[in-house]
C-alpha cells in the first residue's frame, strides 16, 4: 500500500508546481527554490525510510495480533470504520506525544522548521517519526484490528495530511467544526504564543475539541519553530534536534536528570544556543554563483525525476538497480537542495567527486542484467560527472567558500 499511495508523487508534484505558479503570479513569497528543494530532498529520505519502517510496522502489528490480541472482530465493513476512528485517535495521541516528549520531538521537528507554509511542506516529514510511531500503532491490533487493514486505513488517511498544507484555502464552513481543515492545520504549524501546541488532529477535529487542545485561527500565523534554526541541508533539517538533544544531555549531570533530558518537553534542562549546533550556518554567509544554480538545477530534476520512475518500476527490477537508483537520485536532490540553501561545506567537492566515483564504479555492473536501464543511469552518472566539472568544479565554488568562511570568523 505504501508503493501505492508513493505513486501519487507526480500528482502532488503538479500541485505543488501550480501553487507555485500561483504564488509567484500575486507575489506572497509563499514560496521558496531553496525551501522546496529541501523539502522534496526530506521526502526522498522518508520515502527511502517508508520501505523499512512500514515493513516494521506491519510486521511489529502482526507480533501484537499473535502474541497479544485480546479478542478478533468480524472483517467487515464495521471494523472499516471503527478502524478509521481509532487510528485517528492514535495518530492524535502519537502527535500530541511527538510535540512533549523531547526524544520524539526530534523525529518530528522537521516537519515545524520550515518558515514556509506551502503544499510542499507535506514532503517535509523525518523518517524517525515513521519509526517512533511504530509502538504506538501496536496496540490497535491487540483489539482486535487486522494489520494489514490498518496499514490501509492509515495510507488513506494520511493522503488528507498533504492537502492540509496551504495557506491559499480558508475557512470552509461547517467543515471547520467537524474535519481538520488547512485553517486549522495552519494553526498547528504556527509559532504564534496563542498557536503553540494546538490542533494536534490528523482528520476528525473530535480530538481537540475533547481533549482542549482546539485553537481557531484568529490572527495571522508565524510560521517555523521558536528556536534558531535555518535551512541549509537535509541532513541538517533531519538531525538538528537530535544533536541539541545530544549536547544536553552531555551538559546534564546525572543518569537520572539526563534520561529526564529525553522524555520532558522540548525546552527542558540546559538549553543550547544555535552556535552549539554544527551546521546551523546563517543563509546569506555567501553567494551562490550562477554555475552552482545550474548545477543544482541539473541535480534535482535528473534526481526527482529519477526516483519517480524507479518508484513506478522497481517491482520489475532488481533489488541492485533499485538501491543504486534510490541512493543516486536521492543523494542527487540532497546535494542539490544543499546548494541551493548555501549548506556548502569544505569537503563539498571532495564528496561530490567520491560520489561520482563510486556510482560510475557500480554502475558498469548494471549493464549485465537491465541493459537498457543500466545504460539510462549510468548516462545520468556520467552526465553529472561532466557537469559538475563544467559547472560547479572547483575555483568558483572554492571562491565562495572562502566567502563564507571569512563571514563565519566574522
Amino acid at each position: 500500500m505504501a508503493n501505492y499511495i508513493a505513486l501519487l508523487i507526480p500528482l502532488f508534484l503538479l500541485l505543488i508546481a501550480i501553487e507555485w505558479w500561483y504564488s509567484n503570479q500575486h507575489k506572497d513569497n509563499r514560496y521558496s527554490g531553496p525551501n522546496t528543494a529541501l523539502n522534496m530532498a526530506v521526502g526522498a529520505f522518508d520515502q527511502i525510510g517508508a520501505l523499512l519502517y512500514m515493513f516494521l510496522l506491519y510486521v511489529a502489528m502482526e507480533f501484537s495480533k499473535q502474541h497479544f490480541q485480546i479478542f478478533q472482530m468480524a472483517l467487515d465493513w464495521k471494523q472499516w470504520v471503527l478502524s478509521f476512528i481509532v487510528v485517528d485517535f492514535v495518530s492524535y495521541w502519537y502527535h500530541r506525544f511527538s510535540h512533549r516528549i523531547n526524544f520524539l520531538w526530534a523525529g518530528h521537528v522537521t516537519h515545524h522548521s520550515s518558515s514556509f507554509y506551502n503544499l510542499s511542506n507535506g514532503f517535509r516529514t523525518s523518517p524517525f517519526q515513521g519509526l517512533f510511531r511504530i509502538p504506538f500503532w501496536m496496540l490497535m491490533p491487540v483489539i482486535g484490528f487486522e494489520p494489514w487493514l490498518l496499514v490501509i486505513t492509515f495510507k488513506i488517511a494520511g493522503l488528507h495530511d498533504f492537502f492540509v498544507h496551504t495557506s491559499y484555502i480558508g475557512k470552509l464552513g461547517w467543515l471547520e467544526k467537524v474535519f481538520i481543515t488547512p485553517s486549522h492545520h495552519r494553526v498547528h504549524h504556527g509559532k504564534n504564543d496563542i498557536y503553540i501546541d494546538k490542533n494536534y488532529g490528523s482528520v476528525l477535529l473530535l480530538w481537540d475539541k475533547i481533549f482542549g487542545t482546539f485553537q481557531a485561527e484568529s490572527e495571522s500565523v508565524q510560521f517555523g519553530i521558536t528556536a534558531d534554526y535555518v535551512d541549509n541541508s537535509p541532513i541538517h533539517a533531519i538531525m538538528y534536534h537530535f544533536q541539541g538533544l545530544w549536547l544536553q544531555v552531555r551538559k546534564t549531570r546525572g543518569i537520572g536528570n539526563k534520561l529526564l533530558v529525553l522524555i520532558m518537553p522540548p525546552g527542558w534542562g540546559i538549553k543550547q544556543g544555535p552556535d552549539d549546533i554544527k551546521g546551523n550556518i546563517r543563509s546569506g554567509d555567501f553567494r551562490i554563483l550562477a554555475s552552482h544554480r545550474l548545477y543544482a538545477f541539473w541535480l534535482l530534476v535528473t534526481g526527482v525525476t529519477g526516483f519517480i520512475l524507479i518508484l513506478f518500476a522497481h517491482q520489475m527490477l532488481s533489488i541492485f538497480l533499485v538501491g543504486y537508483a534510490f541512493v543516486f537520485t536521492s543523494t542527487s536532490i540532497t546535494q542539490g537542495s544543499i546548494i541551493l540553501n548555501k549548506g556548502i561545506h569544505s569537503e563539498f567537492r571532495f564528496w561530490e567527486k567520491f560520489r561520482m566515483f563510486v556510482f560510475l564504479l557500480f554502475g558498469y555492473f548494471l549493464l549485465d542484467a537491465h541493459q537498457y536501464l543500466g545504460h539510462c543511469f549510468l548516462c545520468v552518472v556520467m552526465l553529472t560527472a561532466v557537469f559538475f566539472i563544467k559547472w560547479a568544479h572547483p575555483k568558483e565554488m572554492l571562491h565562495s567558500l572562502k566567502l563564507r568562511e571569512i563571514a563565519k570568523d566574522h
